[in-house]
């Protein structure tokens, strides 16, 4: 096309525009006529910038993945110690609430039974842990982390039992916040996450009645991390 394309324009061309249209007209030919490997095809069906979707990279090369996803994660809010939170059950889509001094998930609800802390915004667990200081203020997997209801009591495990009857925080009242798959920033709302008691077993939904029973990371140990903004 291109070699038609400098035949029409004849004299009028200048020299040196004629030659150039030429020899971009010959590398386009000769591209054209180079066969496509097996790795241009698969490229054709790559989900993300880093290759195809079981695309492993070489030693030392990072995998890039997608900018939608990476944004998408970037715009969750960050949570914070002293920030007051939701617990969704995963599998039951019920939230966690206090009653009795007993943890229970029987409805998807965010009223005062699902509050905490009785501050500006009292309706959900006040998530804390004991590390102070400016750099120790957000709330990262793998966190020692302590959970107060409305009541004011913190959530404790003895045995089996999941409670929330004292206001101490001790070794019994920690849980280890569990994110498989984590990177290295800190937690952000919607994360799912697993509550390691110092039992070793994980915080679960039974009925509807927390547990800890297990040392599984399952879809009764699963819970997600709401804010007030989310459920309004």
């Amino acid at each position: 096309a291109l070699r038609g394309g400098v035949a029409e324009m004849g004299a009028a061309a200048p020299p040196l525009l004629v030659l150039f249209l030429s020899a971009v007209g010959d590398f386009a030919s000769l591209v054209g006529a180079i066969p496509l490997t097996q790795q241009d095809l698969l490229a054709k069906g790559w989900t993300s910038w880093g290759g195809p979707k079981d695309y492993t990279p070489p030693f030392g090369v990072a995998e890039v993945t997608s900018t939608a996803h990476v944004t998408s994660e970037a715009l969750r809010p960050v949570v914070h110690r002293g920030d007051t939170i939701f617990l969704l059950h995963e599998m039951t889509r019920r939230n966690v609430d206090v009653d009795g001094g007993k943890i229970r998930a029987r409805r998807r609800l965010h009223g005062t039974r699902q509050a905490a802390g009785g501050g500006a915004d009292p309706r959900a667990f006040v998530i804390e842990k004991l590390e102070q200081g400016a750099t120790c203020g957000n709330i990262y997997p793998g966190d020692r982390v302590f959970l107060r209801a409305n009541t004011g009591m913190q959530l404790e495990v003895h045995g089996e039992a999941v409670l929330a009857q004292r206001t101490i925080r001790g070794p019994h009242q920690a849980f280890t916040l569990e994110v498989p798959g984590a990177g290295p920033g800190p937690l952000r709302v919607g994360t799912t996450i697993y509550l390691r008691s110092h039992t070793g077993k994980h915080v679960e939904i039974f009925g509807s009645s927390a547990k800890a029973r297990f040392d599984n990371q399952g879809g009764l140990q699963a819970f997600r991390v709401e804010k007030a903004e989310d459920v309004n």
